[in-house]
């Protein structure tokens, strides 16, 4: 086994395969398992890669591929290897393993010693509220420091929330700065030497006989902001500018130089001053939030990385550090290396530095794989030039490339190649296949830049579908979740039965019903049409629909509100069932309507199965059977940020204040400039190589005529290959069915079951079927056969963990007889109902099951889906009956009892 090595490993060439047989081979050859320092990106990898470790020694010479693997690189025979399995086992198992994402790695370090930096080491870890952090620091400020900082919004025409994203990017990048004062008139003094040479030219220009309209136009300007994006400004010599030639001579040339050197002066100074201003006012605000954190008691992982990498330089002694730490590291595994952040490796490189310092009496190794190709986080910090960055300052370093794929078939495999080997100044290693066939259609897709622009996906689809493709198998891959919610909407409206699951994590309060809600109760609460409009837009209506939001605040509670409005609005789903769960937090219908912007909750994906909808970047790391790719339907944003940050390698080189037209007159932001473009266009074919390589069997990939992403690849439209069919041929958009068995025979135990055990099963049971029953009657807004099918899927959502498939079509089939009863139906119709009602009686809350009010009457149905008909019923509605006819003083008040039963509907009057 090399000791030292780095991977360059192509998506499906084995990259997991590799760290597992590494892991594997160290503990043979005598690694203790905390030893072993393993750093992953997500919880979800670390996780799966302790199964797998775990799994292989399980399993140790069943798989050929991992053992001879193993026997190769240990250096040991196979009896050997399986000789160590039991006590491997024994050993992983019972060890407090060193797995961890290096965000928890950076954590466990900061807990350790966060007394030298003055933190509690219970704090926790959550995301700044911007809100409250932003207003705390404003309120900090003295007289001159918010002077300082309504002058710098005021220059920089900046609103204060733009400045606040600058002060988290400084704190992300984590460097240090350091404030020289330059004063403001320097600044108005050059531009008034600006304009002097400026006027100078001219002149010259509009006193030359010769000059044409156009010249003369060229030099149209009086103040200093009018002469900025002029073209002559941009060239070396007057004499390269058309309209000037006739013109051009010694005296204007050397006007021109003079001109080009002191805009060159005002621009130095110009972006100083902002960049200092900047610095000035981060500092304040970097001092501020760690005094903020420190009594919230929280910090975000971004402050946990940068106090770490602060005990390190400048509170305590590295060695110490490491030493104190619960296990002396001797092997280091790190897994996408591409995507380490220059903080992250800061902190990690002490460890990494003492491992390669070569010696030869400990046994100690390091090891990294990762793909420069799959580098697409560089927004969030990653920096890929760190793979070879420490491959090539290390000599003992060996670099391998693993270019075999064991993921696509062969035809997905060649288009890939022949589209990413063209590409210059791109590393690309030509990638092997080892299955055969597999299909690619590329399709010119217009529709996309449409209203209905999911049109052709629904048609491929079908395509897919009759061609053997079971649903489950598809993944579509879009470039943002605002693409991933409108596709799943629509996909769901054309394939009311299909399964779809969204691999995504977006809040609660960006899904469809919930916004409505939302802005439903903002309309009730301030009275503003707008809100009302953007609900109309919401659930489909035309603009000015009238809708029924006539609601007392006062007499309900946020959580009834809500479920009140889902019902009038025909919305209930899951997720406006979390939405209620998760509105206990506030007090009040005021608490909601300010605070619910900053509701933090996810949205519920409750299908694990089914046709998957996920972003590019949630893709990473995963394949599919067969995998639709769409171009990029909206424009990319532009980078809007005013700083620019130049690195050669572990070094901040340059730290730019963009300006336009700066690049005209400073030749290290012009080169800055370009090489942050070239990172750009890496970053956007990084992203199609990971969306390309992601497909098993099949790819169809959708690509604007215009303005496509997919351009870069110069690619145009293509079939290859046939259609590869799903190896589980179950039905497409069925309905599973309950199979039925029979138990084996497997004879009779001495000790019987304890009856007690199963009476509490049982009623265990029988409890969570009524409460089931109960709910679908809770949520039915109508009692029609159109509607049971829909409260079904609502009450399956919450207690499928408790009950099984025959449990809910027992349901719907009591529901269908409910709703098929003459007397039931006799009490409902053309009356006013309200389900779940509750109410307080002689200090007592009860809960009525259905309230029906009609022609000034009182009815009282109370469910039950018992199979015995008590007497404790009878007394328990009665009960309610008393309690209605002292609250609304009447003695019009009726009671029934509703029995539920499998095969009959009961009603009678109490």
């Amino acid at each position: 086994m090399k000791n030292y090595l780095a991977l360059k490993a192509s998506a499906g060439s084995g990259k997991t395969f590799a760290l597992t047989v590494r892991y594997v081979c160290l503990l043979l050859l005598g690694a203790k398992p905390n030893e072993i320092l393993t750093l992953t990106f997500t919880n979800k990898a670390a996780n799966e890669m302790s199964e797998r470790i775990y799994k292989t020694l399980l399993t140790l010479g069943d798989d050929e591929a991992y053992l001879n693997a193993i026997i190769e690189q240990s250096n040991m025979s196979k009896q050997d290897v399986l000789g160590k399995k039991s006590f491997l086992i024994k050993s992983f198992s019972s060890a407090n393993l060193s797995i961890f994402t290096i965000d928890k790695f950076v954590n466990k370090i900061l807990r350790e010693f966060c007394g030298y930096i003055g933190i509690s080491d219970d704090f926790e870890i959550k995301e700044d509220d911007i809100e409250a952090l932003s207003m705390k620091f404003l309120q900090s400020l003295n007289v001159n420091q918010f002077e300082t900082l309504i002058d710098f919004s005021f220059y920089e025409k900046k609103k204060f929330n733009s400045i606040f994203e600058l002060f988290k990017m400084l704190l992300e990048k984590n460097e240090k700065v350091e404030v020289v004062n330059i004063d403001a008139k320097l600044i108005d003094f050059q531009k008034e030497k600006v304009l002097e040479n400026a006027f100078k030219i001219k002149e010259f220009i509009l006193n030359c006989s010769v000059a044409s309209p156009s010249a003369k136009k060229a030099v149209d300007f009086e103040k200093f902001d009018d002469l900025f994006g002029r073209k002559w400004l941009e060239k070396d010599s007057l004499f390269e500018y058309s309209y000037f030639k006739k013109c051009a001579n010694e005296t204007i040339e050397a006007y021109f130089i003079e001109l080009k050197k002191d805009i060159t002066l005002y621009y130095k100074i110009r972006a100083g001053y902002s960049l200092n201003k900047l610095f000035e006012l981060f500092l304040m605000f970097k001092e501020f939030k760690l005094e903020f954190n420190k009594n919230k008691n929280y910090l975000e992982f971004n402050d946990i990385s940068n106090l770490v990498y602060e005990l390190l330089s400048t509170k305590i002694d590295k060695d110490f550090l490491y030493f104190r730490l619960d296990s002396t590291y001797s092997h280091i595994l790190i897994d996408e290396f591409q995507d380490t952040s220059l903080l992250q490796y800061k902190i990690l490189e002490p460890l990494i530095k003492e491992i390669l310092s070569g010696d030869t009496t400990k046994f100690k190794t390091f090891f990294y794989v990762g793909d420069t190709k799959q580098s697409i986080y560089r927004f969030r910090g990653g920096k890929r030039e760190l793979f070879d960055y420490v491959a090539n300052s290390n000599k003992v370093l060996e670099v391998e490339v693993l270019n075999t794929n064991y993921r696509s078939c062969e035809n997905i495999i060649n288009f890939v190649n022949e589209l990413f080997l063209k590409l210059p100044n791109y590393e690309y290693f030509k990638q092997e296949s080892v299955t055969k066939d597999g299909f690619v259609e590329v399709i010119i897709d217009d529709a996309l830049e449409e209203d209905e622009k999911f049109v052709n996906i629904v048609i491929k689809i079908e395509e897919l579908l009759k061609n053997g493709v079971n649903f489950n198998d598809i993944a579509i891959l879009t470039y943002t979740n605002d693409d991933v919610l409108s596709l799943y909407y629509y996909l769901k409206q054309k394939f009311p039965n299909m399964k779809i699951s969204t691999e995504m994590t977006s809040k609660l309060i960006n899904q469809q019903n919930v916004k409505a809600i939302i802005n439903a109760i903002k309309y009730i609460y301030f009275k503003e049409e707008i809100y009302k409009e953007n609900l109309n837009s919401i659930i489909g209506n035309e603009l000015l629909t009238t809708l029924d939001l006539e609601i007392s605040l006062n007499e309900k509670s946020v959580q009834e509100l809500i479920k009140e409005l889902s019902k009038r609005l025909k919305i209930i789903d899951e997720n406006i069932i979390k939405l209620i769960e998760v509105s206990s937090e506030f007090n009040n219908i005021v608490d909601f309507v300010y605070e619910i912007d900053k509701l933090e909750a996810n949205m519920v994906n409750n299908e694990s199965i089914g046709l998957q909808i996920l972003t590019i970047f949630k893709s990473k790391g995963l394949e599919f059977h067969t995998v639709i790719l769409l171009d990029r339907i909206k424009r990319k944003n532009v980078d809007k940020s005013s700083l620019l940050f130049e690195y050669e390698n572990l070094e901040l080189k340059n730290i730019f204040y963009k300006i336009k037209g700066y690049e005209n007159f400073n030749k290290e932001y012009e080169n800055a400039i370009k090489k942050e473009k070239a990172l750009s266009l890496d970053d956007e074919i990084n992203i199609l190589y990971v969306a390309m390589t992601r497909a098993k069997n099949n790819m169809i990939i959708f690509k604007k005529s215009k303005s496509s992403v997919f351009d870069i690849l110069n690619m145009s439209d293509c079939k290859i290959g046939k259609i590869i069919e799903s190896s589980n041929q179950i039905k497409n958009i069925e309905e599973r069915k309950v199979v039925s068995y029979t138990p084996l025979n497997l004879g009779t135990q001495e000790k019987p079951i304890s009856k007690e055990k199963e009476f509490e099963i049982d009623h265990l049971h029988a409890k969570y079927f009524g409460l089931a029953t109960h709910y679908c009657l809770e949520m039915i807004t109508e009692f029609k056969e159109s509607n049971i099918d829909y409260v079904i899927n609502l009450v399956k959502t919450r207690y499928s963990n408790f009950l099984n498939e025959i449990d809910f079509i027992d349901i719907k089939n009591r529901l269908h007889l409910l709703i098929n009863n003459n007397i039931f139906q006799s009490l409902i119709n053309d009356s006013m109902f309200i389900t779940e009602q509750s109410l307080i009686y002689k200090e007592e809350m009860k809960i009525i099951d259905l309230l029906l009010i009609k022609d000034d009457c009182f009815y009282i149905i109370d469910y039950k889906t018992t199979k015995e008909e008590l007497q404790e019923h009878k007394l328990q509605v009665l009960h309610y009956k008393k309690a209605i006819k002292a609250i609304f003083d009447t003695s019009n008040v009726k009671s029934y009892l509703v029995y539920l039963k499998s095969d009959d509907c009961i009603v009678y009057e109490v």
